[in-house]
This record gives structure tokens, C-alpha cells and sequence, in this order.
């Protein structure tokens, strides 16, 4: 197991003058803290009455979430976090939705979160539904599955249930970057890290499946015989 890193310690670890480092420092201590989690040793930070009166008057969260809304996915117990530690943003299927986009906007651009998590799990129902078309929805729930039903269709028809769930988190975190220019940009800068996990019910433990690269396009042949 990593060396755990305090609360205290990541948020000193951090400052500003440390700005290039943020998104790795950040995702150790969430890896940290889902360690202590899997090995019952959770501390439980940042749970106190005192530290809810401390973030009233503004909040510094160190992570953002984009996570599902199924109940048996909580987030802040899955990495030992407490009040204002991070910023979680769930929804019906993790989708990268104009809502969750914004409020991750926000974290990033006004709150400077370094990283972004975005986390799948095992047997998501709306992933599950997107497999199963003659399904009855309502016509909300049906705008939710046919996205997914679309995603889901570049991959083929012959796609399981684990190996959907899969490639849906993946494409969520590159559809959270890509649709975003204020996101693009801090990832090109060095100053964010947007990452992929997904979550096994069964284990408890997380699948960390790597880091979204933003799209570089080439530089105009002009421009290269120019020297830039």
C-alpha cells in the first residue's frame, strides 16, 4: 500500500505554488483513502460538527466526482472523506450530461479543483436498460437509455453487461473533456487531471483505468515550416 497521505498534509501539499503537481498529488489521496476503506480502516475525516461550521462560509474541495446515482455507490464513504472534501456531481447511468458538465465547470474554474474522477460501476441499471430495448420507460428515462443506447451502439450489438459498463465510463470521462473547452484547456496546462475508475459491487474495489487525454489536433503544415 502507498504511504497514506493526511488530509492536511494533500491540502498543504497543494498550495498554490504547487500547481503543476495538483492532479497526481490529489489522486494518490483519493487512492489512499479508498485503501483505508478496503482494508476497514477508514478515519472518517472531516465528520464533525465543528468541520461543517468551518466550510460554511465557503468550500475547498480537493476532488470532483461524476459518478452514477445508484445507492450502493457512496462516493465520499468509498475514499474516507468527510465535509467539503470533494465535489460530486451523480446522475441516472454517470452521463456526461450539459448539468453535470457545468457543475464540474464550476469546480474546476471557480473552485480549482485539480482533478476530476469519473466513476462507473458494476451492473448499472441504466447501462442495463440500454441493452434492453423493447424496455417501457418514461419519456424521461427513455431520453437518458436512448443516449446510452447510442453510445453504446459504435461498440457493436454483442457487447455483455460488465464489458458496456465498462466502455461507458471510459467514453463519459472523454465526452466530459472533449465537450468542454475550460476542461481541454486546465488538461493541456498541466493544471487538471480528469481520470476513469470503475467500482466492482462485489469486491468493494476500484478499477483505476487511466487518464483522458485531450484531443491535440495537428498543426497546419504552414505553421510546422514556420518553426513553431
Amino acid at each position: 500500500m502507498a504511504e497514506t497521505i493526511g488530509l492536511n498534509n494533500v491540502a498543504g501539499a497543494i498550495g498554490p505554488s504547487s500547481l503543476q503537481g495538483r492532479p497526481a498529488t490529489v489522486l494518490r489521496w483519493l487512492q489512499d483513502g479508498h485503501q483505508r476503506f478496503l482494508e476497514g480502516h477508514s478515519l472518517h475525516p472531516h465528520s464533525t460538527r465543528e468541520r461543517l461550521q468551518a466550510v460554511v462560509e465557503g468550500q475547498h474541495p480537493l476532488a470532483a466526482v461524476l459518478g452514477c446515482a445508484d445507492s450502493r455507490v457512496p462516493v465520499e464513504l468509498l475514499f474516507d472523506s468527510g465535509f467539503g472534501d470533494l465535489f460530486v456531481v451523480r446522475n441516472a447511468g454517470t452521463m456526461s450530461t450539459t448539468a453535470a458538465i457545468a457543475s464540474l465547470e464550476y469546480a474546476v474554474g471557480h473552485l480549482n479543483v485539480p482533478l476530476i474522477l469519473v466513476l462507473g460501476h458494476e451492473a448499472c441499471g441504466a447501462v442495463s436498460a440500454a441493452l434492453q430495448p423493447e424496455l417501457l420507460l418514461t419519456p424521461s428515462l427513455a431520453q437518458v437509455v436512448g443516449q446510452l443506447r447510442m453510445e453504446l451502439l459504435q461498440y457493436g450489438d454483442q457487447l455483455s453487461l460488465e464489458q458496456s459498463c465498462r466502455r461507458h465510463t471510459l467514453s463519459a470521462a472523454g465526452n466530459l473533456v472533449h465537450s468542454s473547452v475550460l476542461l481541454t484547456d486546465r488538461l493541456r496546462a498541466g493544471l487538471l487531471g480528469v481520470v476513469a475508475g470503475y467500482y466492482d459491487l462485489h469486491s468493494c474495489s476500484i478499477d483505476w483505468m487511466g487518464e483522458v487525454e485531450p484531443i491535440r489536433y495537428p498543426m497546419p503544415a504552414d505553421l510546422l515550416a514556420s518553426g513553431f
